[in-house]
């Protein structure tokens, strides 16, 4: 037998079980090996050992590694059977280091071949030394092996990879040396190692696929029916051996389960089973035979429910392929297809082994590709090898292959830029609903894919079954997102099916389709049906044939596949599948085709393309004709001609053949004829030689074009009998770029080894393979993703010369240049615009930008251009034209569109002095120049105009040559037009492999395209930062994010970095530089920045990357993975997480070629890259009461909700298209059925509807009832907080009554409302009398509100659906719905009212929703928004500007008269006047509330009610006074204001909250109105106050707010009403900071004023986190940075002094700086986030209170007006210190300085913060969970009211003052409690200044 393995050759003598030899394996474990290469040769050794008697009297096995030196792994005496060897093997780690060969020789002559060892040389026992190494030893070898054979020992040499044969034969004799390229192809001829042992042959078999498909879950489906047989299931187990032992097992690899199958399904054993070969072999030669009957669609169902579960060891939802492989020997005696098909649905991929067809309908399509029929269970041996390549094959193109191609697909099909295309789908009875969605889902791939616009792509939709119907014509939705909306609508109604009456149908509609767009287009019909026609076909087929449509017909099951083909009229364009679920891998070939055909991508692509096909004698004719065609394909759709592609053609077999070069044709029906006279020449296959002969036609001396894009097609069918790496690498070095495609024997590692890219390589199992490749080739061939196809989107305005010189042929020419360059970019309003501008002796503007709007209406203008003839001045025009850049004219350039500007002249300038000036103005608007000179045109005049830039000046010497000369300017047009891929900032950490596999000169060119890249961002500590660290065996440093803020400086420290050397711990080195996002390196991770991880590395990695890498995604840090030469493209998938952020390349020289696609991705924002970001998560939970009997399902006894529940799920499964979203959100379902106590019962996952899931939950068996308490809310709340990320949650509870009291559960609600929840829905099962209660639990739903929901409602699922949307609407602002997201955690609820001295106060009320996490960029959006607009503009005056929250409050106070009751409605209604209001939940316009207020404030009109302006007027003038003899208590009502209406308002970095309040005067609680200004600045609330009467103390409180947002106006002249109104609504209700009214200078951001000595306390303890002490450090200096700080600390004066004091040191507070220490804020802020240091050590806060009170405040001089201790508190003070707060807080207040607590997350006590505050609490302690952006933003604006509101007067009213910072006599007493009488002489100052010293003294 053909290639006897080795070791029979060498020991031929003992192949037999009574041999006997000592044979030691000496293994190369450097790093030049490869990890990839070392897991083949433990396959190796495995199989080797395996096929000994391992004993101590037979075969004794030894085995040592070395690299630098060298260990012993096993002794010849250690192991006395196979299994303890193979055992060992399995886990033989990968030593690494360098190659001393040499030194590795000698060790087993010291160690190993001794007697001590085991060695039987004494007693004659053959010993034999196998060595296996590539053959690059650093040391001598040659008399280290002479000292071996010395001794008697043979010594074998196995040279792997790239060995050098001459070090190998100083090793071994020649007859012993082997060597091998790669384990599943050794050289010349060898097909694989064979080894005989004992009579029976074993194959060795471990491709380089399977090493590389390292990430699979595998799932095999036996059949153990009575009809197999005993000795035919031995021959199944003995195949699942072997196909298995080809496997790369492991946890986070390959993992494999079985299931058995008769009339019942087995569980043999799951994929969490097994995680090591040995255990799962021994569990496959365990397997039992079951007999039976033979149900196999029984047992598929079992695979799905009971196998790809997560529960069962399944990875999909981290993306591991999902492959199921059945093998049965027969038909099933149940249905197989339904079964199969819910399979497949589910992502599995399907394999099937049988002798029956039936496999078919089981298998994935297509068929022929994943059945393997066999005719005998005795061919099964033989197919294992196919088996394997086929499955690890599909692994990789799963994984890692289809998402690059569907990429490249939809970039090609951008590029058509017009087509009409119509649907016909077929809607008859036949087809199941499921089946007819598939046809739906197909029809929106469509969609999806093409640019769709009324002057791009229409589609239009007919179905049909009795009668045609048409859905919608091309003209009905202009846009991609109504169009998918619609077709997400349609419904089947059924009937039969005739389909030759709908062809006939859609003749006049095509007819229709030209006309409306006035010129013909190419037009697609694709038709959908799955059975065969009713009546006749073929005639109207050709009618539409014949008019130009070309028809694509797709048969489903028992579709007539001779009618398809006569409708299609082209078998190339029939597909047949046999089910719907097949129509998506149908799809891309569909879209493929059209794409190809139309051209626009491949169209002016100019490059050379040669063909290199196997012609060797193992391809019968008829494959070979097949090739040929394959070819002609191909050509059909390139662009052939002298100027365009030429095309070449070579045959090898033994030794190439050339067809013809390069030079040869410039025609395609010359290339056709040529290939149609092509021979088979037969022979070997010597591909090798063949890449090498080839490479000569790529030279310009055989025709080639190296400045172009060259291109090579490699088709084989087998394995090559030579090397092919080298010769491909050379190749690819001279930039050819090689497609290989392989099919029926072809060795897919070898296409690899000569593509170079998985995208580039392609296998099939025979040659039928290359029709279904033919679009596809010619898509990829024109490079779709390359940077520049069109000029996508700019202004471009033609300046062409009209001048006498030209003649009206010549101006006919720069026509046809000019229609060349507009048919190069793609037109569109929003694209790219052009404008025409001719001139001679004066010039004329043709046409504008915003002109015309189509390619067709711009090419229509430039052909009826007529030449004014003249002089040529083109200075002038230089000077007219830079007007028609502006916005008035077309121009964008505030929104950063390129603007071009194409002068086309033909000579001398007349004005030619008056060049320079106009075109530097230009350039300095931004305006690009491109100079084009014809003939007679100054050469140094064009170098003026386009600025010396010389790439951007073309000259031809005659007019014909400007036709063609689109072509070189395109290129650069377009490179000049790209879109800028930067985001604005970002933080990226790179992380650099620096293992001793990297060569020296590897190493730096790794480092120099780390440099290049940085060198391409803006780096900036506040534009992009970037960290570094590397990586072998250990992680090591090298910069934070926080440690450079130049590229130069980040440049020179990359560059001068050194390599240590070592292993590839890439899981280490992820957890590692976890540190790196930490803000104290300098992340801002918590500011919403961008977070981007990029790693580069050339290996595998020798630890688990999977874990780290997950947690990495987790904190929502983007990782991108650059993998160079044999690296493991799945591991680096699952530490991307998507394909998108992987790129390889073959070598370190190919780094530079993907640079710009890197520097695109890695800047691109793949997260917020489609509306798929905007999710939703639906959790439902069922509450049923009713006692239960056992085996009882869930929905027992509730008719209605068994009916309705299956049409809700399907309602909610798809969410429509919001207001600003694109395509219907796709919705993620989840269930949870928890008992009385919460404890979960059963828990369903959030992922897309799924039928099988909700049949599950509803026949879930429950013995207990389940109850709607708070134990199931708080469940709920854990799994929303476990399981989703989703940028709305909703919960929905279908219930029979509520079970827990309501006031607890309203409590539990409001919980899950603040854990980021967006809406609780209740639906009330039969039989609940009380709905309304339900409701009361509810919150999140918007108009509709009020009527409850009900189980027996009409289209209740309708209705639910309609709830969802208006919450998603909500939370889906076109700004949310492309960041996703959620907001942050509401603050805490706020403190109590104070108690009285007998009495505990009552609790405070819940705290106020937190900001929605994307207003951080809204200041920055603004300042943007507001640079791009041009001076003067105005902008829209609708009112208000952005979308508001408004609420108005009426004062029904006793002292309110009626006439000042209508004076304030009357109001109220003047200010609704001209104000838009919300007509639904979309960002725009105001929705309105309406509270009346006096003691109590009442909710009269919520937000939700009205969204009519009518309805909500009438209602305003429908509201009635309330008679009442309480007071006014504005305070109150303010603060109820803002604790609860604007708790519930849409989320969106744009939504402004405005609350005007009425009152007819002063007001009980002043001090509460100050209080809730505090909040509202805090909150970012406008408030606003309109006073009938004065209210000084009011005035004084809104007025406190210095910033103007808060509003204080006194009507004093009801005739100036108006003017105060105008006020109000240009100041608040509209204002717009971009364009503010001249109204509104009081508004204003500047710092303030204050005369303070503020002194702060940070805590700086041990327990406070690093984050939280950064976060303070922050806000501390944006605190400073809105205080007017004095420049003279030392001297007098009304500015503000500030100190800083940190506690958490061990032994004494430390003061940061005093204050005296700084005269600006600058320094001050410098010191906080550059100098000061966490100290760490215990909190002490009373000792620092202490200190800064007697040292700090009172000892720097000069003391300033008012003193203020802020104190920013995360931890409980010391035991021991502990006692001394209260007394220190009473002596703060009793020196006059006002005492702010700011706490930081839940570890401070309550009770001593808020007795160390000052008085009143409200006013003086802010509760905060974390530091970040948003609560930063709330505490230093609520904080800078508090400091003005120390210098204001105090103000009384009602007995109260407004003002803090005096002690009342309850504090008074409680310090006289803790002090004795002595100290007492500083009361006084606390109090109000009437009693004097003595006077108390005596008192006391």
């Amino acid at each position: 037998m053909e290639g006897r393995l080795l070791l029979c050759l060498v020991l031929a003598v003992f192949c037999t079980q009574e041999v006997k030899a000592d044979i030691v394996f000496l293994v190369d474990g450097s790093w030049s090996i490869g990890r990839p290469n070392f897991q083949q040769v433990r396959h190796f050794l495995s199989t080797l050992v395996s096929s000994f008697d391992v004993s101590p009297d037979h075969v004794r096995i030894g085995l040592a590694q070395y690299s630098d030196d060298s260990r012993t792994e096993f002794l010849l005496r250690t192991f006395q059977n196979n299994r303890d060897v193979l055992q060992y093997i399995a886990r033989l780690p990968y030593k690494g280091g360098g190659t001393m060969t040499g030194k590795g020789l000698d060790f087993l002559l010291q160690e190993h071949f001794v007697e001590a060892a085991g060695s039987r040389a004494s007693s004659g026992v053959t010993q034999i030394a196998v060595v296996i190494t590539d053959g690059k030893s650093q040391d001598e070898v040659k008399s280290q092996a002479e000292k071996l054979k010395q001794r008697g020992i043979i010594l074998y040499a196995i040279g792997i990879k790239n060995a050098i044969l001459t070090q190998l034969k100083e090793i071994a004799d020649e007859q012993n040396i082997y060597t091998v390229s790669d384990f599943s192809a050794p050289s010349q001829g060898t097909d694989r190692f064979l080894f005989v042992v004992s009579g029976s042959d074993s194959y060795l078999f471990f491709s380089a696929e399977c090493a590389m498909a390292t990430v699979a879950d595998i799932v095999f489906l036996v059949d153990g029916s009575s009809s197999i047989g005993i000795d035919n299931f031995e021959e199944v187990r003995l195949f699942l051996r072997e196909v298995v032992s080809g496997l790369d097992i492991g946890p986070d690899k390959v993992r494999v389960g079985l299931a058995q199958y008769s009339d019942e399904p087995y569980q043999e054993f799951l994929l969490k089973d097994h995680f090591d070969a040995s255990s799962l072999l021994a569990a496959i030669e365990r397997l039992p035979y079951r007999t039976g009957q033979t149900e196999t669609g029984k047992a598929i169902s079992f695979l799905l429910s009971q196998y790809f579960t997560e529960e069962a060891g399944s990875r999909a939802r981290q993306r591991v392929p999902q492959i199921a492989v059945v093998i049965t020997d027969g038909d099933s005696s149940d249905d197989v297809e339904e079964p199969a098909q819910q399979l497949r649905e589910q992502g599995v991929i399907v394999f099937g082994i049988a002798n029956e067809t039936e496999l078919i309908q089981i298998a994935s399509h297509p068929p022929k590709e994943h059945v393997f029929i066999v005719k005998s269970f005795a061919e099964l041996t033989p197919l294992k090898v196919k088996l394997q390549k086929v499955l690890c094959y599909n692994i990789i193109r799963q994984a890692v292959t289809v998402a690059g191609r569907s990429s490249a697909i939809k970039e090609g099909c951008l590029q058509t830029e017009e087509a009409d295309i119509f649907f016909l789908i077929d809607h008859s009875r036949s087809i199941y609903p499921s089946d007819f969605k598939d046809m739906i889902n197909f029809i929106i791939e469509f969609i999806q894919t093409f640019r769709i616009g009324p002057q791009y792509v229409r589609m239009g939709v007919v179905k049909y079954a009795d009668l045609p119907e048409l859905e919608f014509g091309l003209e009905t939705y202009m846009d991609a997102e109504n169009l998918e909306t619609a077709v997400r609508t349609i419904q089947q109604r059924g009937g039969g099916t005739e389909t030759g009456r709908a062809l006939t149908f859609m003749g006049s509609l095509f007819d229709k389709a030209k006309d409306s767009r006035g010129h013909k287009v190419p037009e697609y019909l694709v038709v959908i049906t799955d059975g065969k026609s009713s009546d006749e076909v073929k005639s109207p087929a050709e009618k539409l044939r014949s008019k130009g449509v070309t028809i694509y017909t797709i048969g489903v099951k028992e579709a007539d596949k001779k009618e398809l083909e006569e409708i299609s009229g082209d078998p190339k364009r029939m597909f047949f599948v046999n089910d719907f679920d097949a129509l998506n891998p149908i799809k891309d070939k569909v879209i493929t085709d059209i794409c190809s055909a139309d051209g626009e991508v491949c169209k002016d692509l100019s490059g050379d393309l040669v063909f290199l096909i196997d012609s060797s004698g193992s391809i019968y004719p008829q494959d070979y004709e097949k090739m040929k065609d394959f070819m002609k394909f191909v050509i059909s759709r390139s662009f052939i001609g002298r100027n365009e592609v030429h095309v070449g053609v070579l045959q090898f077999s033994s030794s190439p053949q050339p067809e013809f070069d390069l030079r040869s044709f410039f025609s395609k029906e010359d290339m056709l004829q040529a290939i149609n006279g092509m021979q088979q020449l037969g022979g070997g296959t010597l591909t090798g030689d063949a890449l090498t002969a080839v490479s000569q036609y790529f030279d310009s001396a055989l025709g080639g074009r190296p400045h172009l894009q060259q291109r090579l097609v490699v088709v084989t069918d087998g394995q090559a009998q030579d090397e092919v790496r080298g010769p491909a690498e050379a190749l690819r070095e001279k930039g050819v770029k090689i497609y290989a495609i392989g099919v029926v024997d072809a060795n897919t590692t070898q296409l690899l080894e000569i593509s170079g890219s998985h995208d580039r390589m392609y296998s099939g199992r025979d040659f039928d393979a290359l029709k279904d490749l033919e679009s596809l080739l010619a898509l990829q061939l024109c490079d779709p993703q390359r940077d520049c196809k069109k000029t996508e989107r700019a202004d471009i305005i033609f300046l062409v010369d009209g001048s006498t010189s030209i003649s009206l042929e010549n101006f006919k020419s720069m026509q046809k240049f000019m229609l060349s360059m507009v048919n190069q970019t793609t037109v569109g309003e929003n694209l790219t615009r052009f404008g025409v501008l001719l001139y001679s002796n004066d010039p004329k503007m043709m046409f504008k930008l915003n002109q015309f709007k189509t390619r067709q209406e711009v090419l229509k203008a430039i052909s009826g251009l007529k030449p004014p003839s003249g002089d040529t001045y083109t200075g002038k025009a230089l000077k007219f034209c830079l007007q028609f850049f502006s916005a008035e004219n077309g121009g964008r350039a505030e929104l950063q569109v390129p603007q071009i500007l194409m002068v086309i002249t033909d000579g001398d300038a007349t004005d030619r002095n008056n060049l320079v000036e106009p075109s530097e103005a230009l350039r300095s608007k931004g305006v690009n120049i491109f100079s084009i000179g014809v003939k007679g045109a100054n050469m140094t005049q064009l170098e003026i105009m386009a600025g010396q830039d010389k790439s951007k000046v073309f000259f031809v010497d005659n007019f014909a040559a400007l036709e063609g000369l689109y072509k070189n300017i395109s290129k650069e047009l377009c490179n000049s037009t790209k879109p800028v891929c930067e985001k604005q900032q970002a933080d990226l950490v790179f992380l650099v492999d620096q293992s001793g596999s990297i060569q020296t000169g590897d190493y730096d060119l790794m480092k120099n395209f780390t440099t290049e890249l940085v060198k391409s961002f803006s780096i900036g500590q506040k534009l992009v930062r970037v960290g570094l660290a590397q990586f072998s065996s250990s992680f090591q440093h090298e910069f934070y994010l926080n440690q450079f803020s130049e590229d130069t400086e980040v440049s020179e420290h990359i560059l001068e970095m050194t390599q240590t050397g070592g292993g590839t711990n890439i899981g280490l080195a992820l957890k590692s530089i976890r540190e790196y996002f930490e803000t104290s390196r300098g992340s801002r991770r918590s500011e919403g920045i961008s977070q981007n991880l990029v790693l580069i590395t050339d290996g595998e990695s020798q630890d688990d990357v999977e874990d780290p890498a997950d947690d990495l995604r987790a904190l929502g840090i983007e990782i991108f993975a650059i993998g160079i030469g044999d690296v493991h493209d799945l591991e680096l998938l699952q530490i991307t997480g998507t394909p998108q952020r992987l790129f390889t390349v073959q070598n370190f020289g190919s780094l530079e070629n993907i640079k710009q696609k890197v520097l695109c991705v890695v800047m691109t924002d793949l997260r917020f890259s489609s509306t798929t970001a905007c999710t939703i998560d639906i959790a439902m939970g069922f509450d049923i009461s009713t006692r239960r009997v056992s085996g009882e399902s869930l929905v027992s006894g509730h008719n209605k909700l068994q009916a309705f529940l299956p049409e809700i799920a399907r309602y909610l499964s798809t969410v429509p298209r919001l207001c600003c979203t694109n395509s219907p959100v796709q919705s993620n379902l989840a269930y949870r059925v928890v008992n009385v106590d919460g404890r979960v019962l059963y828990d369903f996952n959030f992922e897309a509807h799924d039928e099988d899931v909700l049949r599950k939950v509803m026949a879930l068996s429950l013995s207990e009832s389940t109850s709607f308490n708070r134990a199931m809310l708080g469940s709920f709340r854990e799994k929303f907080e476990a399981q989703s990320q989703a940028g709305v949650k909703v919960l929905l509870i279908f219930s029979d009554g509520l079970d827990d009291d309501i006031m607890k559960l309203e409590q539990e609600s409001d919980l899950l409302r603040q854990s980021g929840v967006s809406a609780l829905l209740v639906v009330a099962l039969e039989g609940v009398r009380d709905t309304a209660q339900l409701q009361m639990v509810e919150f999140g739903r918007g108009f509709g509100y009020k009527l409850p929901l009900t189980i027996g409602m009409p289209s209740i699922g309708s209705t639910i659906l309609k709830q969802i949307v208006s919450t998603s609407g909500v939370h889906s602002e076109c700004f949310l719905c492309e960041q996703g997201g959620s907001g942050q955690k509401g603050y805490p609820g706020f403190p109590g009212e104070e108690g009285v001295a007998v009495s505990l106060g009552f609790p405070g009320p819940s705290g106020p929703p937190g900001l929605n996490v994307f207003e951080r960029g809204f200041s920055r959006f603004l300042s943007r928004l507001d640079q791009q607009l041009p001076s003067g503009f105005a902008g829209p005056s609708e009112c208000p500007a952005y979308p508001t929250e408004l609420v108005f409050g009426l004062d029904m106070s006793d002292d309110v008269s009626a006439a000042a009751f209508e004076t304030q409605r009357s109001a109220l209604l003047d200010l609704l006047e001209g104000i838009s209001i919300a007509e639904s939940n979309c960002p725009s316009g105001a929705r309105v509330a309406v509270v009346g207020f006096n003691q109590r404030s009442t909710r009269l009109i919520r937000f939700q009610d009205y969204h009519r302006k009518s309805q909500l007027i009438d209602a305003v003038k429908n509201v009635a006074p309330e008679k009442t003899k309480n007071k006014r208590f504005l305070g109150a009502a303010m603060r109820f204001v803002g604790q609860n209406l604007f708790k519930r308002v849409r989320a969106g970095v744009m939504v402004r909250k405005v609350a005007v309040f009425f009152s007819s005067g002063p007001t009980q609680d002043a001090k509460d109105v100050l209080t809730a200004v505090m909040e509202y600045r805090g909150l970012n609330i406008v408030p606003v106050v309109i006073s009938l009467s004065d209210a000084p103390a009011v005035r004084a409180a809104v007025e406190v707010d210095d910033s103007g947002n808060s509003i204080f106006i006194h009507l004093e002249n009801p005739e100036d009403l108006g003017s105060y109104l105008k006020r109000v609504k240009d100041c608040a209700i509209c204002y717009d900071p971009c364009r503010p009214s001249v109204d509104c200078s009081f508004v204003r951001d500047q710092p303030q004023q204050v005369n303070v000595d503020l002194a702060v306390v940070v805590d700086g303890s041990r327990e406070v986190q690093v984050d939280e002490f950064a976060g303070a450090q922050q806000l501390l200096g944006s605190v400073l940075e809105q205080l007017a700080v004095s420049p003279q600390p030392r001297r007098p004066g009304n500015l503000a002094r500030v100190a800083v004091v940190q506690h958490g040191g061990a032994q004494a507070p430390t003061l940061e700086f005093g204050l005296q220490t700084f005269q600006n804020r600058d320094l001050m802020k410098r010191h906080l986030l550059q100098t000061m240091r966490q100290q760490g050590g215990p909190s002490l806060l009373g000792q620092t209170l202490n200190y800064t009170l007697r040292e700090v405040l009172p000892k720097a001089g000069l003391t300033r007006r008012k003193r203020a201790l802020l104190t920013v508190l995360a931890t409980r003070t010391a035991s021991a210190d502990r006692s001394a707060l209260r007394t220190l807080s009473l002596k703060a207040q009793c020196d006059g300085v006002a005492v702010f607590v700011l706490t930081v997350g839940r570890r401070y006590n309550q009770t001593q913060v808020e007795e160390l505050a000052s008085s009143p609490v409200q006013q003086h302690l802010v509760h905060l969970d974390r530091l970040g952006d948003e609560e930063r933003g709330y505490a230093q604006r609520f904080f800078r009211v508090f400091l003005r509101s120390t210098n204001n007067r105090h103000h009384s009213e009602g007995g109260q003052t407004v003002f803090p910072g005096l002690i009342t006599p309850l504090v008074k007493a409680k310090y006289v409690q803790h002090k004795r009488p002595s100290a007492l002489v500083c009361l006084p100052s606390c109090w109000t200044g009437q009693v004097r010293k003595k006077k108390e003294k005596k008192k006391l």
